[in-house]
């Protein structure tokens, strides 16, 4: 889903635009315009933060011996946290594993333990990019299409306020239903096992 997707799709909410068109020349309509970015970065917040979150990867291409202490938020600008520690190395095969001994401290510093070296894998929850006037409108909005469908709900909710309040409020409870239903995106290890109960394996 593009910034433009969901400029439409308030716009529409709202009444002001007619089909797959923005009238950015309507006065009202650049209102609009002008107050969604505020609006869509309250969204995003809220979406990544409470409702799905967005999941980045950070590779550490060559570990070398010894211990290493990453500073996660000088080396990445969109750390938002690690909710369940996740890192991997890769054995011979170029399988992933889980690196066991690793830590955060403090919520902030990544130390990877002596025994382990080569490259690595971190997985953590990001902060959202903000959204600005500038924004292009072909940039992706970087969530998942579940998550993302309901952003102009929660934008048209904000901003028809003023115009009915009933309305606004009817986008926010939907928004607030779609919400609440949101799964968080898989993490850790998923894997299978048989046992055989009769002993026959």
């Amino acid at each position: 889903m593009t910034w433009k997707d969901v400029k439409l799709a308030v716009l529409q909410k709202m009444f002001s635009a007619d089909g797959t068109t923005i009238n950015e020349n309507d006065e009202s309509v650049r209102e609009y315009m002008n107050a969604m970015p505020q609006a869509a970065n309250e969204g995003l917040q809220l979406l990544c933060t409470a409702g799905k979150a967005l999941r980045k990867c950070y590779e550490i291409p060559d570990k070398a011996a010894g211990v290493l202490t990453v500073d996660l938020t000088r080396e990445l600008t969109d750390f938002y946290r690690a909710d369940r520690l996740e890192v991997y190395g890769f054995d011979e095969s170029g399988t992933p594993c889980p690196v066991t001994g690793a830590q955060l401290v403090g919520g902030r510093f990544l130390v990877l333990p002596d025994g382990v070296q080569g490259r690595m894998l971190f997985y953590y929850d990001a902060w959202p990019p903000a959204i600005t006037l500038t924004t292009p409108d072909d940039e992706e909005i970087p969530l998942d299409p579940d998550a993302a469908v309901i952003l102009p709900l929660y934008i048209a909710s904000q901003l028809y306020k003023d115009d009915d309040i009933a309305i606004a409020t009817v986008y926010r409870n939907e928004f607030e239903v779609a919400f609440g239903l949101l799964k968080q995106p898989c993490s850790g290890v998923t894997s299978d096992e048989f046992t055989s109960v009769s002993g026959w394996i």
